[in-house]
């Protein structure tokens, strides 16, 4: 279980740029997720928590712990892998993964790993040969390669195709139990984790389980097809988010006037905070 706890934490760069405004919540979970539009401060909360760095004002604890006074602390359990990382840049996809396998000392599991997340289609590469998406395949396959630290992934999926996406989330799935994440895209972090958190311009404006979110749907419109829902309370271009009957919906997917619907979640919050 992983408890995230923050009280009254802002944090500046420079002194100028707030990244984070008086933030304070408290979720406790296996699997939690952090989810924003960009520059909303999702990396600088994850960065927090992580030990990298030193809140401006107010309290944060992982799990207990104070993560800047204890950094060695929270690296002992957990597995942090941001976006923009460095990896040896010489060094052949081959020999990193053997080199991680002894330092895990799971060489095993590590190079099982690597097989299941696809990073053995280029293990003849050097890491300066990499494709973007290589780089964060590589970079996740890193932050999941220890079985004793619980990943911390923030935007695993930005570069990623659809093949690799389908990857990451199957080894999610099936190896892990627990993991925090952050993600721009609402269905990335809805459909992976049990609470979230949601920024926007660095302040806290949701948190809690999934469950707890109020009924509406997402509509799925081809831009081809113009249907007329009612009570739309957002439109995001193909998906329209609406508080609208359930036999409604049901009678228009019969119809192929939509290609589908879902109970909404974190979009519909995306929808009331552009409001």
């Amino acid at each position: 279980m992983i408890t995230l706890e923050a009280e009254k934490l802002s944090f500046s760069y420079n002194g100028k740029t707030m990244a984070l405004k008086d933030v304070s919540f408290r979720v406790k979970e296996k699997r939690i997720g952090i989810v924003g539009q960009n520059g909303s401060g999702k990396t600088t909360l994850l960065s927090i928590f992580m030990g990298f760095l030193k809140p401006e004002s107010g309290k944060v604890t992982l799990n207990g712990v104070v993560p800047y006074r204890e950094r060695g602390e929270i690296l002992k359990a957990f597995a942090p892998s941001f976006e923009k990382g460095r990896l040896p840049y010489r060094m052949k996809v081959r020999d990193l993964v053997s080199l991680v396998g002894e330092i895990t000392g799971e060489s095993k599991e590590v190079v099982s790993l690597a097989q299941d997340l696809g990073v053995q289609s280029f293990y003849d590469k050097r890491v300066y040969e990499l494709s973007s998406g290589q780089e964060q395949l590589l970079w996740i396959f890193n932050a999941l390669s220890d079985p004793g630290r619980i990943p911390v992934l923030d935007e695993p999926f930005v570069h990623l195709d659809i093949h690799a996406y389908r990857r990451v989330v199957k080894v999610l799935k099936e190896r892990f139990d627990s993991y925090i994440l952050t993600s721009h895209v609402p269905e990335d972090v809805e459909l992976l984790t049990e609470s979230v958190i949601v920024l926007e311009k660095g302040e806290v404006r949701w948190y809690g389980k999934i469950p707890e979110l109020e009924g509406a749907y997402e509509v799925f419109v081809a831009s081809t097809e113009k249907v007329d829902i009612p009570n739309v309370v957002a439109d995001f271009g193909n998906v329209l988010v609406c508080d609208c009957d359930l036999g409604l919906l049901e009678s228009l997917m019969r119809r192929g006037a939509i290609r589908g619907y879902k109970k909404a979640g974190v979009r519909l919050l995306y929808a009331k905070i552009r409001d």
